[in-house]
């Protein structure tokens, strides 16, 4: 077994999350870069990836995945934008944005901030609330993104800080069908202060191929292959 692919099963089993490396941009816009890309793809066990965003100790986000499946829990009061599904249905699954989107309180009619809990607006500890990246079924997924070799894309996010809200987002490719990868966030470090999504500045691991999102077959080759 070589570094590199020992290194991928150690961020996928979230034994990585701590060497996340914090930079600042320009500005406000607070960046954090992971040095090797979070895997978010289960073929058995349900599997959580908690996200402490700013540092304080506090988990802000759970990223989820089980067989089929990939998810976000907002914990807390905290919020994700949601394209929203039709009446009379509540909530909806996470939105795919794109380069340039504006992440803050004004959206299209199309879109929401939710709490991954949307009748109580509030996740518990451990409250098992998530809102849906992706769901895959033999029939075909229901999600933002497409299906492999996938995309990348930005997850809007809201997390409540004493002074008032924080907006960022995290540069995620993801497949519908086959999971994806983390490979950083950015938030604002004004409250209540918009931004636009970019991607974070490529981990070495990626860097010659996140334009087309090759890393998800290649995650679904060796599956298969274990599976074969």
């Amino acid at each position: 077994m070589n570094a590199r692919w020992l290194n991928w099963l150690l961020v996928a089993g979230g034994l990585l999350g701590s060497a996340a490396t914090p930079a600042v941009a320009q500005g406000t816009i607070r960046i954090t870069v992971l040095p090797n890309p979070m895997v978010i793809q289960s073929d058995l066990n349900t599997l959580l990836w908690p996200i402490d965003l700013n540092g304080d100790g506090l988990e802000d986000f759970t990223f989820g995945a089980s067989p089929g499946s990939v998810s976000l829990r907002t914990e807390r009061a905290n919020q994700v934008i949601v394209r929203l599904s039709p009446p009379p249905n509540i909530g909806g699954r996470v939105a795919k944005l794109e380069d340039g989107f504006e992440v803050g309180s004004s959206l299209d009619p199309q879109l929401a901030w939710l709490s991954s809990d949307p009748v109580g607006g509030y996740v518990s500890p451990g409250e098992w609330a998530f809102a849906a990246i992706a769901i895959h079924t033999s029939s075909g997924a229901w999600s933002d993104w497409p299906g492999s070799p996938g995309a990348r894309g930005f997850i809007g996010i809201g997390f409540e800080l004493e002074d008032g809200w924080r907006y960022g987002y995290f540069d995620v490719i993801m497949a519908a069908e086959a999971g994806g990868m983390l490979l950083g966030w950015a938030y604002n470090s004004i409250p209540n202060t918009p931004l636009f999504a970019s991607p974070v500045p490529e981990p070495s691991t990626v860097a010659m191929v996140v334009g087309g999102g090759l890393l998800i077959v290649c995650f679904k080759r060796k599956r298969n292959g274990r599976r074969g």
